[in-house]
């Protein structure tokens, strides 16, 4: 039986996917974690202990920073790749560089970090506000809803630390191939030039543009996203994403 295994974001919890697990959970195995650390060691150790099913019939979707996280403990993998890998919203570096300047500034994820100790609710919130494009401002509460972590201020403090200084750029290379990329054109999270550098530097990778779509497609598209799903699944029966 082939499953859907889910990473979110940061400032969410695995309940963010309670749509597609309704949608699918009848006929596949659907695993939704709520991640517990913002660290590649605890992504990799989620991946080995995949057997039931193994990873090789799994379809993983990861989203914006779990989606980061997923790709670095991917490139780390030594075992047969998974089935399939969707990524939303997924930057290879999400904060600005000399020589990369599609990235949020550092100072704003700074900002965000000094103030999460004294209001971790309103850095959510604003955080929410800023997932939606402006047609889809009229699902302002879901998006206050999805981001309701269980994390402690200083937790998720790491996870910005880690969007701070994350790099994937050189591991991209090492990856599976075939990867499908979902980005909404209007995304003031992650830059649509960041998933389309994703996709000329993933082996195979295929690349859905999606106008008028923020950082939520999963939230605020989901019938769309849950045909790409349904799509990727049909795949796995067809075999397992290649080594590059």
């Amino acid at each position: 039986m082939s499953a859907l295994v889910f990473f979110h974001g940061w400032g969410a919890s695995g309940r963010v996917w309670e749509g597609q697990a309704a949608a699918f959970g009848d006929r596949v195995t659907v695993i939704n974690p709520t991640i517990p650390v913002w660290e590649v060691a605890w992504f990799s150790d989620f991946l080995r202990k995949l057997n039931k099913p193994p990873l090789r019939e799994c379809v993983l979707v990861g989203w914006s920073l779990g989606g980061m996280l997923l790709l670095e403990a991917l490139s780390r993998h030594s075992g047969p790749p998974p089935g399939g890998l969707l990524l939303a919203g997924v930057p290879p570096v999400f904060t600005r560089r000399p020589d990369y300047p599609w990235g949020q500034p550092p100072g704003l994820v700074r900002a965000m970090r000094r103030a999460l100790p004294q209001n971790p609710r309103q850095v959510l919130d604003e955080f929410a506000h800023r997932c939606l494009a402006p047609a889809e401002a009229g699902l302002a509460s879901q998006a206050r809803a999805a981001f309701s972590s269980p994390l402690a201020p200083e937790t998720l403090a790491a996870g910005l630390d880690y969007l701070l200084h994350g790099d994937l750029r050189p591991l991209l290379p090492r990856l599976p191939g075939g990867a499908v990329i979902i980005q909404g054109e209007e995304d003031r999270i992650v830059d649509p030039a960041q998933t389309q550098f994703l996709q000329e530097h993933l082996p195979g990778a295929r690349l859905h543009l999606w106008a008028g779509v923020g950082h939520l497609p999963f939230l605020t598209q989901a019938a769309a996203f849950n045909r790409i799903l349904e799509e990727c699944l049909t795949a796995v029966h067809h075999g397992p994403m290649a080594h590059p």
